[in-house]
């Protein structure tokens, strides 16, 4: 079971995650006001720097913006392995993704998709064609883009997904140590993700405990 942890702030964050068995971890990119946990490129370059090359720990970049020069921007900046777009999917067509996929290869393209409801199942069919990786995750109508809430969503849509897609799947929203081993079972996802649940109570940094437990709980549901 591959482990994704996001939101990272700092390099010894990115230490921290690698020697607790993080597969991928992630960053939220841009530093233009869309999100309280945006890092600036420079700030995001120096995080990815952290990881130890023997750590073989992929990096996720996560932007909210749609226009293809931004994203390319972004990828230019930060060099990430992943370009993850999290914006609201309303302002993406698949044929502005598959534009997107082409100006920023060979970096790999994670769509998220918002499980809201049975209508996820046809909305990822429809992009899959164009994406390289999906994260199913919460979207709430108080927050911008898709995830980042904390909130669980029904994983019996998400398992739908699983089965009737045929790309890499990562499951998200409201992930824990407590919660990573039913949603395993239930969905059979490629990667779990947790953003919330390993941060340090009441605090914006990684809680190594917490992340060792998700990690430690998630490959031992598989």
């Amino acid at each position: 079971m591959k482990v994704q942890i996001y939101s990272l702030k700092s390099p010894d964050d990115a230490r921290l995650c690698a020697e607790e068995g993080a597969n991928f971890i992630g960053v939220a990119t841009g530093n233009r006001g869309r999100l309280p946990s945006e890092l600036s490129f420079a700030d995001c370059r120096a995080i990815f720097a952290a990881l130890p090359p023997e750590a073989n720990v992929m990096r996720n970049a996560m932007t909210l913006a749609s226009d293809v020069e931004e994203v390319a921007e972004t990828v230019r900046a930060v060099q990430p392995d992943v370009l993850h777009l999290s914006g609201d999917i309303e302002e993406l067509t698949p044929e502005r993704v598959a534009e997107i996929r082409r100006a920023i290869s060979p970096v790999k393209l994670l769509l998220a998709i918002p499980v809201n409801g049975p209508e996820a199942v046809a909305l990822a069919r429809a992009f899959q064609p164009v994406s390289d990786m999906y994260i199913l995750d919460t979207k709430v109508k108080s927050a911008p883009g898709v995830g980042a809430t904390g909130v669980v969503h029904d994983w019996r849509v998400s398992a739908e997904i699983v089965r009737r897609v045929n790309v890499p799947v990562t499951l998200a929203g409201g992930l824990s140590a407590e919660n990573v081993a039913e949603a395993i079972r239930v969905v059979r996802p490629w990667c779990v993700d947790s953003f919330t649940h390993t941060n340090i109570p009441g605090g914006k940094r990684k809680d190594r405990a917490r992340v060792r437990a998700f990690a430690q709980n998630a490959n031992a549901a598989w």
